[in-house]
C-alpha cells in the first residue's frame, strides 16, 4: 500500500467520522479509534521492511547485535507514544496526552542507558 492509499483512507475515514459524530458522537470517536488502529498497523508492516535493510547492514557488524535492539526499542517506543498520545489529544485529555509523553520520553532515556555508558567508558579510555 502506497502513501496515496494511506492519505485517501484516513481522509475517508476522517469524513466518515465526522459524519457520524453529527448522529452518534461515540461512534465517531470509536471510528477515529479503528482507524488509527488500522494505520498504526500499517506503519509496523513499513518499520518490518526497514528492520530487514538494517539486518541486512547489521551482518557486516555481527559484534553491534545489541545496539541494534535498542534503536528497534526506542523506535517502537517513539511510535506507540505518539499513537497513544495523539489518540488522548483526539479524546480531550490533553494531560493524559502529557503524561504518555514524558513516560516515553522516560523509557527512551532508560533504554539508551547501556549505549551512553558505552561512550562514557570509551571516553573515559582514552581521555578525551
Amino acid at each position: 500500500m502506497d502513501m496515496m492509499q494511506i492519505a485517501v483512507i484516513a481522509v475517508f475515514g476522517i469524513i466518515s467520522a465526522v459524519i457520524l459524530k453529527n448522529y452518534k458522537p461515540e461512534f465517531g470517536m470509536l471510528f477515529i479509534i479503528v482507524l488509527s488502529f488500522f494505520l498504526l498497523g500499517r506503519g509496523i508492516l513499513l518499520l518490518d521492511g526497514i528492520r530487514e535493510q538494517l539486518e541486512v547492514i547489521q551482518s557486516f557488524y555481527l559484534e553491534n547485535r545489541y545496539y541494534y535492539k535498542i534503536l528497534f526499542k526506542i523506535i517502537g517506543i517513539t511510535y506507540l507514544c505518539e499513537f497513544a498520545s495523539g489518540i488522548c489529544k483526539d479524546a480531550g485529555y490533553q494531560s493524559i496526552s502529557s503524561q504518555v509523553e514524558l513516560l516515553g520520553k522516560l523509557m527512551i532515556l532508560v533504554s539508551a542507558m547501556p549505549v551512553l555508558i558505552t561512550i562514557i567508558e570509551t571516553l573515559w579510555k582514552y581521555e578525551i
